[in-house]
């Protein structure tokens, strides 16, 4: 609900007059003009202020604003302004936004999504002046977004999705800013900025910018290659562009350089094509080949061990499997692997119980070295989607198969209140049993 928000403000205004009668007898009244009495209407207004707009979220805003004039020094202020910022949005009130949005990047300059709706709210209002604002604003955002991603890599995240993940941010900030030199009319910067967004992810809206800024300087050729991107990227893009208005300058230019449209289907084939064969490549850059599509037995899963060997569980067939699925940015993994390897070397001499420590990380490229640093025993390999098999969400978690395959105990998480080995071991041991 858009009212949510106020509505709990408005709740923990009314706790502190729902005391009991005895509650607040016990409680001396503040004396009149004092700093406290003030600040005990102040906070009654504000409530009052709630209630009296009867649930319109317009009136919220009137009388929101008229008690922000009232009380300019209100602890509550920062609150009061953000939630007008909100109801401003909801309510398409452009000015209100565009003013309360301002505050608050000015409170805080890494508000990056402040930072963005303002940048189109005075893009899309054009007043005098706006679009420098816009543009302040659009290198704020670059800034922040560029320090922020010059950060090291999340531990949890392969080296090719953090460069998703940066290239899609980026290219996200740079578009904005790009498109906001084109409303400047400052071409060349528009266009090193448009270019290095579609460089690092290729967004609709880019290449429809880049397209009209090829037609301005009369590229055509240039810009017929832009405008057939951007119509196929918009197939199936979240973004806002008008497909239609895409095809009508397509095809307006394409028949005004050769006469009619015909071609232009095969041109546009080929764009899709080109988008298709570049989606493919960053597939392959985001995740591991998955090796076992299509599997439902899990004796028929293959890991990979970190020399990359393969390992075959069904060669595994008839014995009893445990598998302990682990990672590298696990702390309790820290705390269970020994006690793993302890109870592994229990088992060596028993050639009916196999071992496996399948890591889970999805930058493989940590795992050799940690193993090293750590110098486990263990014998480890990749988890190859076997855990998605398993549908593992949390780790560590340990899994037993039993001999013909099927899942004799699981446990999610470490558990501190029992001995570990002791308690494997008798899983094991029942296991061994079916």
């Amino acid at each position: 609900m858009k009212l949510m928000s106020i509505l709990v403000l408005m709740f923990a205004l009314c706790v502190m007059v729902s005391l009991p009668v005895s509650a607040q007898d016990k409680q001396a009244p503040p004396k009149k003009g004092t700093g406290a009495d003030v600040e005990t209407d102040s906070e009654d207004e504000l409530r009052q202020a709630i209630e009296r707009a009867g649930g319109s979220e317009q009136q919220i805003l009137i009388n929101l604003e008229a008690y922000l004039k009232k009380f300019p020094n209100s602890l509550r202020r920062a609150e009061i302004e953000r939630e007008l910022y909100k109801l401003s949005l909801g309510l398409r009130d452009r000015n209100h936004a565009i003013t309360y949005g301002e505050k608050l990047v000015a409170a805080n300059a890494r508000d990056l999504e402040t930072l963005t709706t303002l940048v189109s709210l005075l893009r899309d209002r054009k007043a005098e002046g706006d679009l420098p604002k816009a543009l302040r604003y659009a290198d704020q955002l670059a800034s922040q977004v560029e320090t922020i991603l010059a950060g090291d890599k999340p531990a949890r995240l392969s080296a090719g999705q953090w460069a998703d993940r940066k290239g899609r941010s980026l290219a996200s900030v740079y578009l904005l800013r790009g498109q906001v030199y084109a409303d400047l009319k400052e071409r060349e910067k528009a266009e090193t900025d448009l270019r290095k967004s579609y460089q690092l992810w290729r967004l609709a809206e880019a290449a429809l910018a880049l397209g009209e800024q090829a037609e301005k300087r009369n590229a055509v050729e240039e810009a017929i290659d832009f405008y057939a991107q951007a119509f196929v990227l918009s197939i199936d893009a979240s973004e806002e562009v008008e497909r239609t208005e895409v095809r009508r300058k397509l095809g307006k230019l394409y028949a005004a350089k050769h006469g009619s449209e015909a071609g232009l289907g095969d041109r546009l084939l080929k764009a899709y094509d080109e988008q298709i064969a570049a989606r493919a490549v960053r597939a392959t850059q985001l995740e591991q080949p998955n090796i076992n599509t299509g599997m439902t037995d899990p004796l028929l899963f293959k890991v990979t061990r970190l020399d990359g060997s393969m390992v075959k569980l069904a060669d595994f067939r008839g014995k009893v499997i445990v598998l302990n699925f682990w990672a590298t940015w696990c702390g309790p993994c820290m705390v269970e692997a020994p006690l793993f390897e302890k109870t592994m070397v229990k088992y060596k001499d028993d050639k009916e119980v196999v071992f496996l420590a399948l890591t889970t990380d999805e930058d493989r490229a940590l795992v050799p070295p940690f193993i090293k640093e750590h110098q486990w025993k263990l014998p480890v390999a990749y988890a190859d989607y076997l855990n998605d098999h398993f549908a593992v969400t949390s780790i560590p978690t340990t899994i037993i198969l039993d001999r013909q395959g099927r899942v004799a105990f699981r446990q999610a998480g470490f558990n501190t209140r029992e001995d570990f080995v002791t308690a494997l071991s008798e899983k094991i041991e029942e296991a061994r049993k079916k």
